[in-house]
């Protein structure tokens, strides 16, 4: 018997091209919120599959990158102060955090962990190469996770 259909829901791969090559790393399914919602500014893909480029070259081995968040709802953000603290009051979440829908899709909280053997990418590494595609990182998690967004880059033209 096949899985039922909601299980498949947004396992759509998404197409970007880097310096003239089609690549195809990340489905839509990897940046869903728990209720389903899932939402990719292009720069967030191009910029991850940057970052994934990078790191292969430097490991000179494959690399993967791992979505652990991307993008959330107010409830979403209310669920996790509740956990984390709110950043204004010594905490982890922001209230006008860059996941929430509203900015379009241009965060993702990440990790990298080597193909081969699944070994995690260091943090900071992982910081100093998003630096060079995304507009604002932050890599100081305790969970070992890097924030990366495009808040520059996504905006609308003026």
């Amino acid at each position: 018997m096949s899985e039922p259909t909601y299980k498949r829901r947004n396992d759509v791969r998404l197409l970007t091209t880097l310096d003239g090559e089609d690549v195809a790393h990340f489905r839509l399914r990897e940046f869903e919120n728990a209720a389903g919602l899932a939402m990719v500014h292009p720069t967030l893909l191009d910029s991850l599959e940057r970052v994934r480029r990078d790191l292969c070259t430097m490991a000179g081995e494959t690399v993967w990158i791992i979505v652990t968040s991307a993008v959330r709802t107010e409830d979403d953000l209310r669920r996790l102060a509740a956990r984390y603290g709110w950043t204004d009051q010594g905490g982890a979440v922001a209230r006008n955090s860059r996941h929430l829908a509203k900015f379009g899709g241009i965060a993702a909280d990440i990790v990298a962990v080597l193909a081969r053997n699944r070994a995690r990418v260091p943090q900071k590494t992982l910081g100093t190469v998003c630096r060079r595609h995304f507009d604002w990182v932050n890599d100081d998690y305790n969970d070992g996770h890097v924030h990366a967004d495009n808040r520059h880059r996504a905006l609308p033209p003026t």
